[in-house]
């Protein structure tokens, strides 16, 4: 029946379907395979950590663990990561409590793994070996040998006790996680570590002090670098000094002397101390300056690195995997998302820059090179005091602990302004001389005095004759040499 008039026919209400979005999750991703099997195995790895229930003591059979995942068949991110790989992390437990013992927590070391892709160093290894910095310079990446591999395991509780008798104060290599990656068949060895110089000023000089002569000066090629390393012989010839004042001296030879005792113990040779020099009387590189502002808190993408959204992880953090797990075609992988940065890794805002006066004995060369030979450093002298008796520089390092005590000091027209528990290597200069901060480091310590280098050792002194300063000596006589040029050259 046709409705009549004053009749409303009834009509069913339109129903609105609202298709939820989830938010997008950001990540960057390396080109590169093995970068970027590293910075995912990084962050799988802290995440399975950190959903488990942490042991109260390390146990002798942590030393000997290790956690390790499969992938295979991943066809639906082969842009992002590699189809079939593996990762593996030896000693989960015992680096995760190394990392607390050095004051770096598990997300501090994820965020500058994972943040941005490491880059490459421009000074690898004489071995061979690859060296990537993470992009807030804090974390050190290398590859090593499965030789290394092997002695690590061998020395790593010895060096775990140390580190837990010593209170983490010790000038040995902070040892952060060590992995292997398997990806298009082949392994790689890579062990992560605290970066030695500063990550938030300038290293103007780096030296690789041994206490040895034979061979020890920087070749021509590793001079024309940026950023070169200088040797013994380069350091004797500047004349330079490491003038830290007998008030810090004596802590820091203390220090030096019980890691030396405990890498002789452990029948350990041809390790090397890091000195990076920070000048504060040297003005800032505008085009440093402006590279930082361009990068801002570092999460610009470039040519090496992918930005994408991320899919979700079928890896559940509470699965509390073990030994091989295969993760099945099909299913997508967690992936590294942007997190914000620390207010450590903040840059410091550069002073305020005076002219240069002339006769500083700051070259041309220097100014544009950064980096100047043993010989142009030795003539450089302090600014000529101003009328009134103040230097030409006005800045006065400070080295501080924590964020307020880094506010303050930035408050108070200090510059610049080192936080201690960021650059934990760090010492200022002795007040009233040439304004400097030191980082200074044992590194190259995985050396061990076995059948090879006891042949070198011998062949060696046919070739320069018995007393010769040559660096491949037995571990007593190698540390006593190098304790010796250390009390000789530090003041």
């Amino acid at each position: 029946m046709m409705p009549g008039k004053g009749v409303r026919s009834e009509t069913k209400p339109k129903v609105r379907h609202i298709k939820a979005k989830h938010q997008k999750k950001r990540f960057i991703r390396s080109k590169d395979p093995i970068l970027a099997v590293f910075m995912w195995g990084v962050q799988h790895s802290i995440n399975e950590l950190n959903t488990s229930i942490e042991p109260s003591l390390l146990l002798p059979e942590d030393f000997k663990a290790f956690s390790k995942v499969r992938v295979e068949n991943q066809y639906y991110n082969k842009e992002n990561l590699p189809g079939h790989f593996k990762f593996k992390e030896y000693c989960p437990r015992v680096f995760h409590d190394l990392r607390k013992r050095f004051r770096m927590d598990d997300f501090e070391y994820m965020n500058s793994i994972i943040n941005r892709p490491p880059q490459p160093s421009s000074n690898p290894g004489r071995s061979g070996a690859k060296f990537f910095n993470s992009y807030d310079q804090r974390v050190v990446v290398k590859s090593i040998s499965s030789e290394e591999v092997a002695l690590l395991h061998q020395i790593l509780q010895p060096y775990h006790v140390h580190v837990v008798t010593t209170e983490g104060e010790t000038l040995l290599p902070q040892y952060l996680g060590m992995y292997r990656l398997t990806v298009n068949n082949a392994e790689s060895y890579w062990i992560a570590m605290r970066n030695v110089v500063s990550s938030t000023v300038k290293v103007h000089w780096k030296f690789d002090l041994k206490g040895s002569t034979v061979d020890r000066a920087a070749s021509s090629k590793e001079k024309a670098k940026t950023s070169p390393t200088f040797k013994d012989n380069d350091f004797m010839e500047s004349g330079k000094k490491i003038v830290i004042g007998e008030a810090q001296k004596e802590p820091f030879m203390k220090m030096l002397e019980k890691d030396v005792t405990l890498l002789q113990r452990m029948n350990l040779m041809d390790y090397s101390l890091l000195v990076g020099i920070h000048d504060c009387t040297l003005p800032p590189d505008p085009e440093e300056d402006e590279e930082d502002l361009d990068e801002g808190n570092g999460y610009l993408s470039s040519d090496d690195n992918i930005i994408e959204e991320a899919p979700h992880s079928p890896i559940s953090p509470a699965a509390g995997m073990s030994g091989d797990e295969l993760v099945s075609s099909g299913e997508a992988l967690d992936l590294p998302t942007i997190s914000e940065p620390l207010p450590s890794q903040l840059k410091q805002p550069s002073p305020p820059v005076e002219e240069l006066p002339e006769g500083t004995g700051r070259t041309a060369d220097v100014e544009e090179t950064g980096s100047p030979t043993p010989q142009v450093l030795a003539a450089q002298e302090p600014a000529p005091l101003e009328p009134g008796g103040a230097t030409a520089y006005t800045y006065q390092p400070a080295v501080v602990e924590g964020e307020k005590a880094v506010e303050a000091a930035l408050s108070e027209g200090l510059y610049p302004v080192i936080d201690k528990t960021v650059d934990v290597f760090a010492i200022p200069g002795v007040t009233g001389a040439r304004p400097q901060v030191y980082f200074m480091g044992i590194i190259d310590v995985l050396t061990n005095y076995g059948a090879r280098k006891r042949a070198a050792h011998a062949a060696k002194t046919v070739k320069h004759g018995a007393g010769a300063e040559f660096s491949t000596v037995n571990p007593e006589q190698y540390a006593r040499r190098f304790l010796e040029f250390m009390v000789k050259n530090i003041e």
